[in-house]
């Protein structure tokens, strides 16, 4: 079975960065935030060369590169003590992240945050971060999502890690092309690991943390590797020397290259990130990619867009601290909106496909269709936890078992005026229609599976 959506939104490149991240939990640091806790953890915190970081003054950013690259000012000995901390500091952030992360991973977030993977892998789209945490992988293992009978997993999604390894040894195993999104992390992350000082990218691996402290098992696969964050700075100095590294910036370049819409969600494009900055300046200045701008400095973020070279006739904005929630909502209204025309167009073709909806591979018969003032359809069902052999089919003339569930037919759902959007009631809660599944059975291949976007309630049930 293939989940797909309607083919409406043009082919969409998305670029994260911590704005995101803070969009989906207050608890998420943004990055000056995010530096302060992390020195704060270390033994040399009240050292007096460590400076107030702040927009109008010295970034957080900006003293990870003095650490990171060589200064002709400095003796040896300084330089190497400079270096000492920057690896400390690794260290720190992912610590400070993984517990920062923790109320997200609980919860699961927000409810549009499984709504924006959903969209994402249901387009296909690329997702390029600068974000080290891991809000994408932990909303992808918190659910279920197919490409053909296969569920898609982290290890399909996360470019460089491991699919690359196939290509840098040689091997075909392990390489694997799946219809779903594509998360290229161009800063590393908190559960890559790799040997220090290793420039081949044969150490390098992600290995999932569970916990804000790590356990001794996982210490033990992660043996003598380090966290591998890239420093969001001017060269990134011998980062580039990985070949795997240089492998995901290639794959985000291609991504911006061949993207008809490239959306910045909570990206405010730092200019202390050159190599970010000339990137988005080779792929974009000269493109016809439409940029949409998510963020609640979306004006200063537009300037600094056209600063690259892009035409402002090419630039939308949506700012507002509730912008990417917002932003999300569009997107699914308008892929809902879209499925919602084409199963009128099918109705009036085949009026008794019999219909389904659900999560993963579990479905809810329809027991109820309303048709709202303004114009959406709610479906009701009534459980979505049982495989679809358990719903029966309207058509069917064989004694109806204890355990069948009827549902009703496309006919019956949309009725004889063309919906404006479609959506499902279970219980007490609500949620937007957006895709559908394609049966790869010949027995099922009749029946109509809707997906909802958005979170099972109970995801592994």
């Amino acid at each position: 079975m293939i989940e797909r959506a309607p083919a409406l939104l043009p082919r969409t490149t998305f670029i994260l960065g911590a704005g995101f991240s803070k969009a989906v939990s207050a608890t998420m640091p943004i990055t000056d935030e995010l530096g302060r806790h992390a020195i704060s953890s270390l033994s040399w915190a009240d050292g007096g060369d460590i400076p107030a970081f702040s927009n109008e003054g010295i970034t957080f950013e900006s003293w990870l590169t003095w650490l990171s690259e060589r200064q002709p000012y400095l003796s040896e000995a300084e330089h190497l003590r400079d270096r000492a901390r920057f690896a400390e500091l690794s260290g720190a952030l992912a610590a400070v992240l993984r517990t920062a992360q923790q109320p997200v991973t609980a919860s699961g977030g927000p409810g549009w945050l499984a709504q924006f993977v959903d969209t994402a892998h249901w387009m296909q789209s690329d997702i390029v971060t600068l974000n080290y945490d891991t809000i994408i992988e932990e909303t992808i293992r918190g659910g279920v999502r197919f490409d053909g009978d296969t569920a898609v997993l982290v290890d399909d999604v996360v470019t460089g890690i491991p699919n690359s390894r196939g290509v840098f040894q040689g091997k075909a195993t392990g390489f694997v092309d799946r219809d779903t999104l594509r998360l290229h992390k161009l800063h590393g992350s908190v559960d890559w690991f790799s040997v220090p000082g290793d420039v081949t990218g044969m150490t390098l691996d992600r290995i999932e943390v569970d916990t804000a402290t790590p356990s001794r098992a996982h210490q033990a696969m992660v043996g003598g590797r380090e966290v591998f964050i890239v420093p969001p700075t001017s060269s990134k100095g011998g980062y580039f020397d990985n070949p795997r590294t240089r492998f995901v910036w290639q794959q985000a370049r291609e991504a911006l290259v061949t993207a008809e819409r490239v959306v910045l969600a909570g990206y405010s494009l730092p200019l202390t990130d050159t190599a970010l900055a000339r990137l988005l300046t080779t792929t974009l200045a000269t493109g016809v990619q439409e940029i949409v701008v998510v963020n609640p400095d979306g004006d200063g973020v537009r300037d600094r867009v056209r600063a690259l070279g892009v035409d402002s006739s090419r630039i939308r904005v949506v700012d507002g601290m509730d912008g990417v929630e917002r932003f999300v909502a569009a997107e699914i209204a308008a892929l809902s909106a879209a499925l919602a025309k084409g199963l009128h167009r099918e109705a009036s073709e085949n009026p008794t496909r019999p219909v389904a909806v659900g999560w993963h591979d579990r479905w809810g018969a329809v027991t109820d269709v309303h048709r709202d003032s303004d114009g959406s359809i709610t479906l009701t069902i009534d459980d979505a936890t049982r495989p679809l052999n358990f719903v029966r089919h309207p058509e069917a003339t064989d004694p109806a078992p204890d355990w069948s569930r009827p549902t009703v037919t496309l006919g019956e759902v949309v009725g004889d005026t063309a919906p404006e959007r479609l959506v499902v009631r279970w219980g007490e809660r609500i949620w937007p229609i957006a895709a559908r599944m394609l049966p790869s059975y010949p027995f099922d291949e009749d029946w109509v599976l809707l997906r909802p976007a958005g979170a099972h309630p109970n995801p592994h049930a």
